[in-house]
């Protein structure tokens, strides 16, 4: 997703609208190659990254902490066991989440 600046950014996460489908059944759906399942996968987790930004230090709050986020959302996506883990996949993104914005945190100059 391409994002022009953080209002933007927080516009688009506010105005999502979710699948009716479960996570599981879009993980299915995933698993047989359905692009279509895997974006509406991250547009239902981005109210969640935008919420963990909107909460980290307002310096960090940049695109660059936007495109990394994602970058967290899309590989934790690609890589979540979705039928064999008894932890919640809210629970396992936002860890790497938190852990992606503490990154940022002393990353910064």
């Amino acid at each position: 997703m391409l994002f022009i600046s953080m209002d933007d950014f927080f516009q688009k996460a506010d105005t999502v609208q979710r699948s009716s489908e479960s996570e599981k059944e879009l993980a299915v759906k995933m698993k047989k190659g359905d692009p279509h399942a895997r974006s509406a996968m991250l547009a239902r987790y981005l109210p969640l990254v935008s919420a963990l930004i909107k909460h980290a230090p307002s310096d960090v709050q940049t695109l660059q902490t936007v495109y990394k986020c994602m970058s967290v959302l899309e590989k934790s996506i690609d890589s979540f066991d979705f039928f064999g883990t008894s932890e919640s996949f809210t629970h396992y993104l936002s860890i790497r989440l938190r852990q992606c914005i503490i990154k940022c945190i002393t990353d910064r100059p």
